[in-house]
């Protein structure tokens, strides 16, 4: 019996169809990230995770130029004295990219945000042998709390009625105030606080503990610019890269090779 085949022709028509319309997807995809010059991206020291004068600049800094690469996105990394100018040349279209940065509502009026690349944990850190301890908020109400100015630590923190910051500009200084008993506790990402001790008062280490239960957990991100037309596009390809090396285990080496320097 002769089978019939009269749907045949259409069917391959619509594989034609279907095959071309892939194809010009990937042609238009492709062209999206051919850039006349290197992004931009714009940042400031913030040791262990950016600073010129640690391995590859620094976890994030080795962590985003690696997810460039293998997009085969050229960038240029800009260190900038402070995080405030870094804020300032992006809300004016300086810079393409911030590399290293927190989502927050407020800074989502002036950037698109990626995909988290890497976590950071918020902890309490206190002076050895203090009984204080951290589940709730309510467990710090009528404490002092050594913070740093422009750290995006949450908004149900900041407005927590009963807690006072003792605020200061670096993360130095808020140590000196928790360590020197001007503050009760301080917070901030542990990683950052036992460089910094490390770095500049190795014989305090021994003074503090932290915490374990973090405030919270913020995901380290890339924000692009509003300015930046293909600032979408490029976040796509960045975010697909990210997965797939989260996946491969690249990141995790990465993060590995610096962390063991603090723990």
């Amino acid at each position: 019996m002769r089978v019939k085949q009269k749907n045949r022709i259409p069917q391959l028509g619509q594989w034609c169809l279907l095959l071309c319309a892939l194809f010009w997807t990937g042609l238009s995809f492709s062209d999206s990230l051919k850039l006349s010059e290197p992004l931009k991206l714009a940042t400031s020291s913030w040791p262990p995770y950016i600073d010129r004068e640690l391995p590859n600049q620094g976890v994030a800094v080795e962590i985003v130029t690696k997810v460039f690469n293998r997009a085969n996105v050229k960038i240029e990394v800009i260190m900038i004295p402070s995080w405030k100018e870094v804020r300032e040349g992006m809300e004016v279209g300086v810079y393409d990219a911030i590399l290293g940065t927190w989502y927050s509502d407020e800074r989502a009026r002036f950037h698109q945000f990626s995909e988290p690349f890497m976590m950071n944990e918020l902890n309490f850190i206190k002076r050895k042998g203090s009984d204080i301890s951290f589940n709730t908020l309510s467990d710090l109400e009528g404490l002092m709390i050594a913070t740093v100015n422009d750290y995006a630590y949450g908004e149900e923190f900041d407005t927590y009625p009963g807690i006072y910051q003792v605020k200061s500009n670096h993360v130095v200084q808020s140590l000196m105030n928790l360590i020197d008993g001007r503050a009760d506790l301080a917070l901030g990402d542990v990683w950052v606080m036992r460089h910094e001790l490390k770095n500049y008062m190795p014989s305090r280490l021994k003074d503090i503990d932290v915490i374990p239960k973090p405030l919270s957990e913020k995901g380290l991100r890339i924000a692009m610019s509003l300015y930046n037309k293909k600032g979408a596009r490029i976040l796509e390809v960045f975010n697909m890269e990210v997965s797939k090396m989260k996946k491969e285990g690249v990141i995790d080496t990465i993060i590995a090779s610096h962390q063991k320097h603090y723990q």
